[in-house]
C-alpha cells in the first residue's frame, strides 16, 4: 500500500521504517569505461543509521528509464533485507511524477516494463511504502553512490563500509553540518591525537550497522571485490 508526498526537508524515518534514498546518475557522453548511467542507493533506519548502499550501472541509455530503475533496485534492497515499512525517496521530478501518475495515465512506452514492476509493488498491501520527492541538497549521497558507480561498475555492488565523501555527504544530508576537523568534538584524552588520519576523516562509530563477517573472511567470499582499496559485494539479486 502505497502513499505519495512531497517533502521540502529530510526526514528521519519513524520508528521501525527505513528510509531508502535513490538516485540516478545520467551522462550524455559516454563515460570512460563505456557506460552513461548509474544508480546509487542508501538505505537508513530510524537513528539515521547506514544499513547499506548500492552503487553501480545497469547499462540503461535513457535518463527516465533509469531513474526509474534506480527507484526498482531501492524496492529489491527492501525486499533482499526483508524491510516491511518503507520511505522511498527521490530528487528526480518527472521520474517521480510518472511513476504516480503511472496507473491513471500510463506511461512513456519504454518505461512500461519498469513501471508494471513499480506498480505490482505499490499494490502489495502487506508492504507500507511512502514515495517522496526531495530536494537534491538533501539527496547527495545517493546522488554521489550514483555517479561514483556509473564511472567504476558495470554491476549493482552492495557496499557495508565508509569510503571517499560518504560521511560528508551523510552528515549533510541528515542535517548535521559540516565535519571538517574543526567542527568536530574531542574527548580530552585525543587531544594528542589527529582527528584525520590520511586526510579522510573518520566516521562516527556508529554510522554504519557492523558486518558479521571478519575481514579474512569478507575478503574470501567469491563475490567479493575491490574498489579503491575498500571492501564491496556483488549484487547477487
Amino acid at each position: 500500500m502505497e502513499m505519495v508526498n512531497v517533502n521540502a526537508t529530510w526526514e528521519m524515518p519513524r520508528r521501525g521504517a527505513v528510509k531508502i534514498n535513490v538516485h540516478g546518475f545520467f551522462s550524455e557522453i559516454q563515460l570512460a569505461n563505456g557506460n552513461r548511467s548509474g544508480i546509487g542507493v542508501v538505505v537508513i533506519n530510524s537513528r539515521g543509521t547506514i544499513l547499506r548502499m548500492l552503487s553501480g550501472s545497469l547499462g540503461i541509455n535513457e535518463r527516465g528509464n533509469n531513474e526509474l530503475y534506480a527507484y526498482l533496485e531501492g524496492l529489491k534492497r527492501a525486499y533482499a533485507e526483508d524491510y516491511p515499512a518503507v520511505i522511498l525517496e527521490t530528487d528526480h521530478v518527472q521520474s517521480y511524477w510518472e511513476w504516480k501518475n503511472s496507473t491513471i495515465e500510463g506511461g512513456i512506452p519504454e518505461h512500461a516494463y519498469v513501471l508494471k514492476q513499480l506498480n505490482t509493488r505499490r499494490r502489495d498491501k502487506n508492504f507500507a511504502l511512502d514515495v517522496r520527492l526531495t530536494d537534491p541538497e538533501d539527496n547527495e549521497l545517493a546522488a554521489y553512490l550514483a555517479e561514483y558507480g556509473a564511472s567504476r561498475w558495470n554491476q549493482m555492488v552492495v557496499i557495508k563500509r565508509s569510503f571517499g565523501r560518504v560521511y560528508e555527504l551523510w552528515s549533510k544530508d541528515m542535517g548535521l553540518g559540516p565535519v571538517g576537523p574543526q567542527f568536530r568534538a574531542v574527548n580530552e584524552e585525543e587531544m594528542a591525537v589527529e582527528v584525520m588520519e590520511d586526510g579522510v576523516i573518520n566516521p562516527p562509530a556508529n554510522m554504519f550497522v557492523m558486518v558479521e563477517q571478519n575481514d579474512e573472511e569478507f575478503m574470501q567470499n567469491e563475490n567479493a571485490a575491490f574498489g579503491d582499496g575498500f571492501m564491496v559485494q556483488i549484487q547477487e539479486d
